[in-house]
């Protein structure tokens, strides 16, 4: 995702989640989320978040968070969502940096109700989505939250690059 995306944010759409029952298997059959993640094309934005049974479970290319209540939240692994590097790496700085972070499910009005939305990939790294379902994320900006966490994150890439991070 470009920089100037990332400063700005993005928008991103929620679609029934129409893949197989266990997404946590890293296989070829990824044709749906290619499906999904056309429909998000489509529609203007740039990623569609997946809804399963009630509950978000992860972009069609990308993990998710949310900040609701001052906490931030990611789905849990299992078999609806197959976890990411980055999406790791954030719960890791989370807890080595006092961001009160948890696994949970999300449901839907907790998505729409959510102060921040951030979807995360190894291409993406941390990106804020401000516009969900075409209605504002908080204040339509990225948030403090994803500022804090994307200054923790460059840090710990520029340690990494310098030899000094675990």
């Amino acid at each position: 995702m470009p920089a100037t995306r990332n400063r700005t944010g993005a928008a991103a759409i929620t679609l029934e989640d129409i893949r197989w029952q266990r997404c946590d298997i890293k296989a070829i059959t990824l044709l749906p989320n290619v499906m999904l993640r056309q429909q998000a094309v489509d529609a203007d934005t740039a990623e569609a978040i997946l809804i399963r049974d009630g509950y978000a479970t992860e972009g069609a290319a990308s993990n998710i968070f949310i900040v609701h209540n001052g906490i931030l939240v990611t789905p849990p692994k299992g078999p609806a969502l197959l976890p990411g590097i980055t999406r790791d790496l954030i719960i890791e700085l989370a807890a080595g940096n006092a961001v009160p972070c948890r696994e949970g499910d999300i449901t839907v009005a907790e998505l729409h109700a959510a102060s921040e939305i951030w979807l995360t990939s190894s291409t993406r790294e941390i990106s804020p989505v401000v516009r969900l379902d075409d209605e504002a994320v908080g204040d339509g900006r990225p948030g403090p939250a994803w500022k804090h966490m994307t200054a923790l994150f460059q840090a710990y890439k520029s340690a990494i690059r310098r030899g000094a991070a675990a």
